[in-house]
Parts: C-alpha cells; structure tokens; sequence
C-alpha cells in the first residue's frame, strides 16, 4: 500500500494544504508550530477517522483539538493505492461522530466506491485504531508499543475470530474483578476481603495495643537506663581524661599548675559552700530526681490534655442534653429507627402512588360540588335529554305558527281593504254602459225610425234594460256573499292558528318548567339551549363516574399499604415522640421523622463525646491536682528561685545537684591531684598533650550533649506511652466471626486467582506462537543499528527480548531488567526496533506505510544518523512518511 498524494481543507491550523508523497522514503522538515503532528493525525484519521465521546472532561480528544477554532469545515482528502487500485478518501468531521461524512472514490474512473467502508483502516490494515497507534503509527515521544486484542488477533491470523479475544478479555476482565471485588485495597473502596481484615484489625488493634505499649514502656525503660549507662561511662571516661588533663597540666605547668589547683580548689570550695545552704533540707538521689522529672512530664501531659479538652468544649458552646437526660441511644436503636423510617417513606411513596393525580383529584372535587344537590341516573337524563328535544322541536313549530299567523293577518287585511276599494266589480261597470245603450237605442230608435218598429225596439230597450239592472241587482248580491264568507274563512283560519299557537305555548312552557326544575339542580354556565346544558350534564356526568370509579380502585389498592403505614408510623412514632417532645416537634402533625432522626443522632453522639470528655477531663483534673501537690511538696524543701516555673524550678533543682557532685568531684580531684603532685613522680614521662587531652574531653562533651538530648527526648517518649497505657481500655469484638468470613472470602478470592491465572497462562500460550519471530525481528534491526558498524553500545543483540505485552526486557549481568534501566535515548532507539519487527510479522506481504512524527528527539548524533539510515534502507519496501523539526534528524 502507497500513499499517493492529500489535501488539507481544514484540520487544526493547517488549511488549503496539498502534498505529493513519493515512492520510498519521504521526509518533511518543518519548524516548531507549523503542524507536523497535525498532519501525522491527518493521515491517520483519514482512515480511522476522529476518536468521539460525550466525556472530555477527563482528557482532551483528538476531535476537539484539530477541529478548527474559527468553526470552519474540517477535512480533506487521501490518494492512496493497494492491489493495484488507487482510491481517494474524502472525509470531513463534525462536534460529534454523527456530523461526520465519509466517501471513497475510485481515483481512476471517479466513481464511488464500494470496495470499502467507513471502517477503511480496519479493512486495510486488519487493526483497530489503538493497534494503528501501537505498530505502522509512531507519534512524536511514543516510539513504545504494547500488546491489544486486535494485533493479538492479527499475528495470530485469527482476524475472523476477533469477537472471540474480546469475549476472552471480556471473560479474564469479569474474573479479574470479581477477584478484585475480594481483594481490592483501597481505603475508600475497600474489597470484601480487605473490608473485612480491616474490621479484624481495627478488633485485634484495640485488643493487642495494651500489651504492645506496656512492651514499648519496658523496652523504653530498658534503652533509658542503657543510654544512662552510656552516660555514666562517658562521665566516668570524662572523669578519668579530666584527671590525665589534670596530671598532665601539672607535670607541664609544674608549680604554676599546683598553685592554680589551690586556687581552684578554693573556688569549688567557696561553691560547694554555697550548695550546701540550698541542700540544707538534704540532697535528693537521682532516682528522686528522675522520678520528679517523670512526674512534672506527666502533670505536663494532664495539663495539656486537660487544656485541649477544655477548649474543645468551650468552641462546641452548651450542649443539648434535655433528649437524654435518662439514657442515650444506641446504635442499634438508631439502625432500626432508621431502618423504620425508610420502610415509612416508601409506604408513603406507595399510598401517594394510589392517589389519584393532582389534576384529576382537583377534576372530581369540582365535579362533586357540581352533583351536590343531584347525581341524575341514566333514566332521567335520558328523559330529559328527549323533553330538550321537543323543547327544540316545539320552538320551532311555534315559531312556524307565528309565520303562519302573521301571513294570515296579513292576508285578511289585505282582503279587507281589497273588499272595500273594489265594491263595483267589472259587471256592474259592463251593465250599467250596457243599461245606458239601451235606453239610448230605445230613444233613438223610438224617435227615428217606424212606430212599429221604433216600438220593438224600445220594448226590447226596455226589456234589456230590466234584464241588464236584475242582473247588476243579482251580481251584487253575490259578490257581497262572496265577501262575506272569505272573511268568514279568513276568520276561522286565523282562529284555528291561534288555538294551535296557544297549545303549544302551554306545552312548552310546562316542558321548559320540568327541565328548568332539573337543571336548578346544576351550576351551570351560559347556554344558548337547554339541549346543550344537558349535553354538558351528560359530559360531565361520564367523566365523575369515571373519576369516581378510578378512585374506588386506587382506594382498594392502597387499602393494605395504609393500614401497615398507619401501623409502622404508630410504632415508630411511639418510640421517638418523647425525644422529638424535646424539640418541641409533634411527629404527629409535622411528620419528618428520617431528618429528625438525622439531627437526634447527631446530638446523642455529640453529648456521648461530651459526656466523655468530662469524664476524661474530670480524670486529667484528679491526676493534675495529686501531682502537682506532690511536686510543690518537694520543690519547697529547697530555695528555688519564685519567679521560675515549675519545669525550670524542677530543672533548677537537678542541675544543682549534678553541680554539687561535679563540683565534689572536682574538689577531690583537686585535692587528689595536690597530693599527688606533692609527692615525688616522674614528670618526663612521655604522655599526651594538654591540648591532645582537651581535644579528647570536647569530644567527649559533645557525646555527653548528645547523649542527654537523646535521654530527654526517650524520657518524653516514655511519657507519653504511659500516657497511652492510661487511656487504653479493654474491649469486646467480633474477630471470631469476622475470621470466619474472611476464611470464605479468602477461598474464593483463590478460586478467583486461580481461574485468572488458568486464563493468563492460556493467552501466553496462545502469543507464545508469533513471539520469536518477533523475538528475530527484534535482534535483526538492533544489529543493523548496534552492530559493529553502529552505535556500539556495549550491550549483546541477544541480551534483549521481548515479552507477551511487547515490553522490551534486558538481561545483563545474570539478572534481568526492564527498558527503563536503559538511557531514555537507547530505550527509544530498542522501542523503534521492536516497532519495526511488529510491522513486519504483522504485514509479511502487504507493505504498509509507517508514519513517524519526530520520534528521535532523545537520540544523540550517531543513533539517528543509525536510525536514519535504518528508515532509509526499510524505505526501500516500505513507504516511510518522515516528521521533523530540524535537519541534523534528516
């Protein structure tokens, strides 16, 4: 596989980048800050795209560290060929995975294609990102590898059966910590095993202190008086040299000497004089003395715990002790109060669970007062459902009569007026012109014409014309009948629609008043109609039967969970009223009891320390006071200075006495020394100096500071063992049962080790298959690097090997060591060996690049001119993609 050329859209800070990679060996120098690693990232993650996870607040991914700050897209694309095909990756990366696009094209048609997936680097280099990283991927100050599933799987050829090794880990993870459960030693988290012998220990601890302090006590006792020892003899050898000193001094000064001996010895005198006035009551012995001394550090010790406790009970002010006046709790009191208190509020949260919703308890309380008065049955709903109905239909068929009635009246006074502006109708106006004619013609033709003739015609005039008025006389009668009766008929439907209108008035009112009575019944809003009053009725009717009968369910259900409630709070409450009367807390009508509780134990267990503290304090106090008489007893047999405190007073007292006997053994050694030097002695004798001597005495008053520093402190260490021997008391434990449990733990811890230990040794066998060629691949670059042309380190190639984990391990000198015995420049020159022959038992025949970003930082000259040369000559199989910052690593 080759990488053939990239472009860079965005990717961290570098933008509209191109380059062309060539065959071999290619090398890019580039200063500090222009963005190597940021291009090594690149190409990886053109085929293994940016790690994601909602969680960054642990550690900083590569996602948010290269996506670009100006919020531009991120991405770009890789040519790369493989099997004699070339392709061209296109990817560009979001906040998350999900925003993320992927595309790969065949370089040479264009096309997309399908020959691989999203997953490109795990088709193509059989390994997951972290093995990327471990093998072909070498990342600036990371040249070290380390085993993963996934190149477990590839030099094992077992690609296909990868799920398989991580069912493995899977299954050694689930044994390892369920061990882990037992053995785990955290002190925050402790295991089950470890929980346990914490308790056995904190047990044996308080059983086994006394004897263990009573044994330090003696031992400490024992070293005081062997460091005393060591004291005395030190004096005594001071003594003896203070005499050579002395002999010495007097062989030397001779007479001069003896007389500055009878001037000493007159001082001393003069102060020894002086001592005996403060040692007039008598001089006490040493152990008087030390047992002073031991009794002021103890009273010392009183003291300040007695000052302590004091002043820890002044900060914690009064203490409410009215809840115990007659006893404190205990645990075990607490633990089932507590325990009852929790079983209370889930009984709670159980009875709330049975309640109806504050929606629909606030929906049936509004439907209850709106069917106070009334809760109608199905029957008489219906009822008035069917009365509203003929109420509508009466409405209307009245209404319908009204218009009748009105065209009715309309009508009759329409043919009113029309019966009065129309009394001659069309015949009477034809008779009377006809009537006219006739005369007319009877006249005319009477006058005109013949007699006879003139006669049949007036008499047929005449005729005509009481034809013509009988016939007006007749049509008028008619007509007026005819008026008469349509008013009659006019009349009579007028008062039929009225009758029929008055019918219907009566049935609706009656109907309205039985329905109004019903709905009286009811607060109900404004409707246009009684039908949709009831409609509302009705509604909320259905919805009060429901409600109803999902409370009755609710109440069936929460039936038994209130009764236990009732029970278990009666019980409780029994128990605890009369301390929460204390407070002034009535449980009963406040509840609270799981804070109440919470504050009672903080109280008990304050006024039990309290109680204890007096009671120490009121201890302190009893030694404090028998002490401190039995001191003041002795310090006032002597003159002490008032103004001195006790310890120096007791201080001022030894230091007198140890300079009386100093000062009297100075005054024998005077005396001594005078006598002897009186008498005859051979002052030529060759001994030490003077000055030799005093060399000597420093010496030895340095070891004798020293040594009665080292007293003093041994003594207050002394002190305050006591001190603990006191305060330790005896206790009862559980160590028998605890040893018993831990028995168990501990077997099945074993059984644990066991199987982790049957499934470590298996995955060793199974990498044992691929280690040596890794193993040769190893020894083969190191003596290509270290060989007799190279750095010559002075280590044998075969001194080194690799481990199941791909550690590198060296053995030198009969012993073997890891790689961090090694200088950092030489670990980081063996890592680079063993990444190369990784690569190379993971790819014996597809040759994939191998990308390094400034791995040689911590080599010197000659290892990466080596090194170098070493890339150069894998270039030739192997495109090598090269990172540096400065040309003497090229």
């Amino acid at each position: 596989m080759k990488l053939i050329s990239c472009y860079i859209a965005h990717f961290g800070k570098i933008t509209e980048f191109k380059y062309d990679f060539n065959d071999g060996f290619n090398s890019i120098l580039q200063e500090n800050g222009w963005g190597k690693t940021t291009f090594s990232v690149f190409i990886k993650a053109m085929f293994y795209g940016l790690e994601y996870s909602p969680n960054t607040k642990k550690k900083l991914l590569e996602r948010n560290h290269y996506l670009p700050w100006d919020g531009s897209l991120c991405g770009g694309n890789i040519v790369f060929s493989t099997k004699n095909r070339q392709y061209r990756i296109e990817r560009t990366f979001g906040r998350t995975d999900k925003d993320d696009t992927f595309v790969l094209y065949d370089n040479e048609t264009g096309l997309v294609s399908n020959d691989y997936s999203e997953d490109i680097g795990e088709e193509l280099f059989l390994v997951d990102r972290d093995s990327f990283e471990k093998s072909v991927y070498i990342p600036q100050l990371s040249l070290g590898t380390a085993m993963t599933d996934s190149l477990n799987a590839k030099m094992g050829n077992l690609t296909s059966a990868r799920d398989d090794i991580n069912n493995f880990d899977t299954a050694l993870k689930s044994v390892k910590d369920a061990r882990v459960e037992y053995t785990r030693n955290s002190k925050i988290n402790p295991g089950k095993l470890f929980g346990t012998r914490q308790e056995i220990n904190k047990c044996k601890e308080e059983f086994e202190k006394l004897p263990a302090i009573e044994e330090s006590v003696e031992a400490m006792s024992c070293l005081i008086e062997e460091k005393q020892q060591n004291l005395d003899n030190l004096n005594n050898e001071k003594a003896k040299l203070a005499e050579s000193i002395q002999l010495q001094s007097k062989k030397e000064q001779e007479l001069g000497a003896y007389k500055i001996h009878k001037e000493n010895l007159m001082a001393e005198e003069q102060k020894i004089s002086d001592l005996d006035n403060f040692f007039a009551a008598g001089i006490p012995t040493d152990d008087e003395i030390i047992m002073l001394e031991q009794t002021e550090r103890d009273l010392a010790v009183h003291e300040r715990a007695f000052k302590a406790l004091n002043e820890d009970l002044d900060r914690e002010g009064n203490v409410f002790d009215k809840p115990f006046m007659n006893r404190i709790p205990d645990d075990t009191e607490f633990a089932m109060w507590n325990k009852m208190a929790a079983n209370l509020s889930e009984l709670r949260a159980k009875a709330e669970h049975s309640k109806l919703s504050e929606e629909s308890s606030k929906q049936l309380t509004e439907l209850k007062f709106f069917f106070d008065k009334l809760v109608p049955t199905d029957e008489q709903l219906a009822h008035i459902e069917r009365q509203t109905t003929q109420i509508t239909g009466l409405q209307a068929r009245i209404s319908q009569s009204n218009e009748r009635l009105i065209t009715l009246r309309a009508e009759q006074e329409a043919n009113e007026k029309v019966s009065r502006n129309n009394t001659v109708t069309v015949w009477h106006i034809l008779g009377t012109i006809l009537l006219v004619i006739f005369i007319l013609s009877g006249v005319v033709f009477s006058n005109y014409m013949a007699d006879i003739v003139g006669r049949i015609v007036e008499i047929v005039s005449v005729v005509a014309i009481i034809a013509d008025v009988i016939f007006l006389i007749i049509s008028g009668r008619r007509s007026h009948k005819n008026k008469l009766k349509q008013a009659e008929e006019y009349a009579d439907r007028v008062e039929e629609e009225e009758d029929a209108l008055e019918l219907s008035n009566l049935e609706l009112r009656e109907l309205e008043e039985e329905c109004e009575d019903f709905l009286s019944h009811f607060l109900l809003t404004r409707a246009s109609t009684m039908q949709e009053n009831v409609y509302e009725i009705r509604r909320k009717l259905d919805q009060y039967r429901h409600l109803l009968d999902e409370e009755n369910s609710r109440h069936q259900e929460a039936e038994g969970t209130l009764d236990e409630l009732a029970d278990l709070q009666l019980e409780l409450y029994t128990k605890i009223q009369p301390f929460a009367s204390c407070y002034g807390i009535n449980l009963y009508d406040m509840g609270g009891e799981y804070e109440f509780l919470s504050q009672l134990k903080k109280d008990a267990d304050k006024y039990a320390k309290h109680l204890e503290a007096l009671e120490e304090m009121a201890s302190h106090e009893n030694s404090i006071r028998t002490m401190t008489a039995d001191i003041e007893k002795i310090i006032k047999r002597y003159p002490v200075d008032e103004s001195l405190r006790r310890a120096e007073a007791i201080q001022s007292i030894g230091l007198k006495k140890r300079e009386y006997e100093a000062i009297k053994a100075r005054i024998d050694e005077l005396k001594d020394a005078i006598t002897k030097f009186e008498a005859e002695f051979d002052v030529n004798e060759e001994v030490q100096s003077v000055d030799d001597l005093q060399q000597k005495q420093s010496e030895l008053d340095e070891q004798i500071m020293e040594l009665n520093k080292q007293l003093i402190q041994e003594k207050e260490n002394l002190s305050q063992a006591l001190e603990e021997v006191e305060r330790l008391s005896d206790i009862s434990d559980q160590i028998e049962r605890l040893e018993v449990k831990e028995k168990e733990y501990k077997k099945e811890a074993d059984i644990l080790g066991k199987t982790e230990d049957f499934l470590n040794r298996a995955r060793e066998s199974f990498q044992s298959k691929y280690m040596q060629p890794l193993q040769n691949g190893l020894h083969k670059y190191l003596s290509l690097i270290d060989g007799p042309e190279g750095t010559k380190s002075g280590y044998a190639i075969d001194d080194f090997e690799l481990d199941m984990d791909l550690n590198i391990k060296l053995t030198y000198s009969g012993s073997t060591k890891g790689a961090e015995y090694l200088s950092q420049g030489y670990q980081d020159l063996v890592a680079l060996c063993s990444r190369l022959a990784l690569v190379d038992v993971l790819y014996p025949e597809e040759k994939p690049i191998l990308i390094l970003d400034d791995p040689f930082t911590n080599l010197d000259d000659k290892k990466i001119k080596e090194s170098l040369k070493l890339l150069h000559t894998i270039a030739d199989e192997r495109q090598t993609v090269y990172f540096t910052c400065h040309d003497s690593r090229l």
